[in-house]
């Protein structure tokens, strides 16, 4: 499944994916702690993948592995 969101321009749309490597995630596995006390099954994001070709999300997309946290 893949969830898509549009920025107005591409300077917003990287502070957006720099926010979520720099910040972002932690607060979302930080959420996800609690889900998967409710849900089983492999349903956290355990790494994001920000970079391709070593460059940052140079085609807008962020790739995941999914996991448990615990």
């Amino acid at each position: 499944m893949n969830i898509t969101i549009k920025f107005e321009n591409e300077a917003a749309a990287r502070h957006f994916a720099l926010w979520l490597c720099e910040q972002g995630e932690q607060s979302y596995w930080d959420w996800m702690e609690y889900r998967e006390q409710e849900e089983e099954g492999n349903i956290t994001a355990r790494k994001f993948i920000y970079h391709k070709d070593n460059k940052f999300v140079p085609d807008g997309e962020i790739g995941t592995v999914l996991g448990r946290r615990s």
